[in-house]
């Protein structure tokens, strides 16, 4: 069996439920009316005859016909009082058109006292009983009441007509089906429209939930019932939200590990490049030196010149794995630093080296803010660019330190780079070929001659560039105004 959707299954549910309702309602008022209507009809007559016996008690002759007239007028009904040696009778149910009202002194029964009726079925709480009694000319049944005066004085018997009875059920079975199919069909709308309304929103969930399997930006379920639906379709929406931001932190995560990864293969494809050359030297002069071959046997000289070469390929080692390693420092270690601080520890050494070689170094820290990033790969980053600043400022030049809307600016003197060449410059061991003796602005730019025992390795910038970029830390390096020197310009947010 197929099975069924929402709507219908909603609709089945809710209109058999009404439908169970509207015939249990209908069955049970069929049921109960009659019982209940004639219950209350005999509580009546029977307050109605004590307040009877009552009233003719307290009333004088004259005035006990008027209750009784007004008793029989009331219930339409056949009644008998003799008390005090009257007797008061009245008959509505057993004449043609007209009725008859007697009141007499006779003591005896008029009637002799043969009873109209028979008994079907009775009930005595021991002052008045009422039965059930038969209509002697066939006609419908009656309630037939009896009552002796509290004072023994005599007797009130009165036979009522059920015809009221009869004809509420009557009309009842008339009715019912009438009221049963209207409330069928009432009941048939209301399952319509609330099976509508409580599907409506979830079908637009539905459609929703089905457009976010695509991964679409800017979808989002519109649902205002103001209840559980309400905040179902909410958490979706924020369930949504979150798929997404996860997803995309995921994709910046991959193409970051992919970066990194790219990075450091071309890290390790220049450092063997690099490695290759001292290495080569060291094993051909130690080659020579067994063999004495030529020069090569006075080991006095070439035997500190392998020590030279073996204490560079060692410094050289060293800058490759600090350069490995500054993309593995735990990023989420983050501390909060007072960038002021940490500049005025870390220029100490440098200022040092810079007096030494007669460059001046100018420093403002006074703005004072803090940054939350992993400290030791801020200062790695910080010591790279001071090392850097005063490695290629000639003599005499001036080095600049300077926050400024938190920003840190290192500006020094001296030959700017060309724009051709500034985006190599933070490639792994890469260095330009000037042709002119005056130093460039930068750790990967060879001077002229290709000294290497006063420049660095090529992997400064590369370090700070890597560390930055992980960091997500924006950054310029570009010439000043005036081409006297170069600034490096760190956006700290």
């Amino acid at each position: 069996m197929k099975k069924l959707k929402l709507f219908p299954k909603t609709f089945l549910y809710t209109f058999s439920l009404m439908i169970v309702i509207v015939a249990v309602s209908h069955l049970l008022v069929y049921i109960l009316l009659p019982t209940v209507y004639n219950y209350r009809q005999r509580n009546a007559l029977e307050a109605d005859i004590e307040k009877l016996c009552e009233e003719i008690a307290d009333t004088e002759d004259t005035g006990r016909l008027a209750l009784v007239t007004d008793f029989a007028g009331k219930w339409y009904a056949d009644i008998l009082v003799k008390y005090d040696g009257y007797t008061y009778e009245m008959k509505l149910l057993n004449v043609g058109d007209d009725g008859y009202l007697k009141c007499s002194e006779d003591t005896e029964n008029p009637s002799g006292d043969k009873e109209d009726v028979s008994i079907i079925a009775e009930e005595s709480d021991g002052k008045i009983k009422i039965s059930l009694s038969r209509n002697p000319k066939g006609d419908k049944n009656f309630l037939y009441a009896e009552q002796i005066f509290p004072n023994q004085k005599g007797y009130v018997r009165a036979v009522i007509s059920r015809q009221q009875i009869e004809d509420a059920v009557s009309t009842i079975i008339v009715i019912l089906p009438v009221t049963a199919f209207a409330c069928t069909l009432i009941s048939l709308l209301s399952a319509l429209l609330y099976s509508h309304m409580l599907t409506k929103p979830i079908k637009q969930i539905t459609n929703v939930t089905k457009q976010m399997q695509g991964l679409t930006h800017g979808i989002s379920c519109e649902v205002h019932t103001h209840d559980e639906i309400e905040t179902l379709a909410d958490n979706v929406n924020a369930l949504y939200n979150n798929l997404l931001k996860t997803i995309h932190n995921l994709e910046q995560e991959i193409y970051k590990v992919e970066e990194m990864e790219v990075q450091k293969t071309n890290l390790m494809r220049s450092a063997s490049h690099e490695l290759k050359t001292p290495v080569t030297a060291i094993n051909a002069m130690l080659e020579n030196m067994i063999l004495n071959v030529g020069k090569y046997k006075d080991h006095t000289i070439y035997l500190p010149k392998c020590k030279m070469l073996t204490e560079q390929l060692a410094v050289m080692i060293k800058e490759i794995l600090d350069a490995s390693k500054s993309t593995a420092d735990d990023t989420k270690n983050d501390t909060e630093i007072d960038i002021s601080e940490l500049i005025e520890q870390m220029s100490e050494p440098y200022q040092m080296i810079a007096k030494s070689k007669g460059i001046r170094i100018e420093m403002d820290v006074s703005e004072n803010f803090s940054v939350h990033y992993p400290i030791s790969m801020i200062r790695k980053v910080i010591s790279n660019l001071l090392s850097n600043a005063v490695s290629y400022t000639p003599k005499g030049g001036t080095i600049k330190i300077y926050i400024e809307e938190q920003k840190l600016v290192l500006e020094n003197e001296c030959v700017p780079i060309p724009q051709e060449y500034q985006k190599h410059i933070f490639e792994p061991f890469y260095r330009f070929e000037y042709g002119v003796k005056e130093a460039p602005c930068g750790d990967t730019m060879m001077p002229f001659g290709g000294n290497r025992e006063t420049r660095g390795n090529g992997l400064g910038l590369y370090i700070v560039d890597t560390v930055l970029k992980t960091l997500q830390i924006p950054y310029m390096f570009t010439a000043l105004e005036d081409n006297s020197g170069m600034r490096f310009t760190i956006e700290f947010e």
